[in-house]
């Protein structure tokens, strides 16, 4: 059997690209100036980082306003920790479980406390190259209030989170072109 690799020609290369690109625009973060946020608002902060991102972030919102009405959610053993490190009051919120954050693991009470805030912002402390974390912080952060999600990312910016289910279908579209162009790439040869 013949072992030519099919070629993509130039326009269909092309039209490809411009997929992908209006695929990635759904995906990533979309850049947030900070002065823009409501900082007046109650913040949520899910600590979903190491505590020296929480502290810096807990900086930035200092700035932005002296008395924030603050609540954080970490895991129940880190309670005593994150209020030595937090220069301000806040609200805890114990999430139950060891390990990743996951929205079965929240109580229903939890939740029903949390919707009842009308919270301006809901903070994520990006994990950076393990996205995989994301998808969990998206559906714990979705089921208290579906916007005003705000990424902090390592380099002390803010992003905005994508609407989940925009964001889902480009992901999905985007893998299975990958998985498709690679194919095209390096075609499996028949025996």
């Amino acid at each position: 059997m013949s072992t030519d690799a099919t070629q993509l020609s130039a326009s269909d290369a092309a039209s490809l690209r411009t997929v992908l690109d209006l695929l990635l625009q759904d995906i990533p973060l979309r850049p947030v100036d900070s002065a823009t946020l409501p900082w007046d608002q109650p913040i949520f902060i899910l600590r979903s980082a190491n505590m020296g991102r929480l502290r810096a972030l807990l900086d930035e919102i200092l700035v932005h306003t002296p008395t924030p009405d603050l609540h954080i959610m970490s895991h129940a053993r880190d309670e005593k920790m994150v209020r030595e490190l937090a220069p301000c009051d806040f609200t805890f919120h114990a999430y139950p479980a060891p390990g990743r954050y996951r929205l079965e693991e929240v109580s229903p009470a939890t939740l029903d406390r949390l919707r009842e805030v009308d919270f301006g912002i809901l903070f994520f402390l990006d994990t950076g190259p393990f996205a995989d974390l994301l998808d969990e912080v998206d559906r714990v952060l979705g089921a208290i209030r579906p916007v005003g999600i705000i990424s902090f990312g390592n380099d002390g910016t803010c992003g905005r989170l994508p609407e989940r289910q925009v964001r889902k279908r480009a992901e999905s579209a985007f893998f299975r072109l990958v998985d498709w162009y690679q194919g095209m790439l390096n075609p499996v040869e028949a025996v």
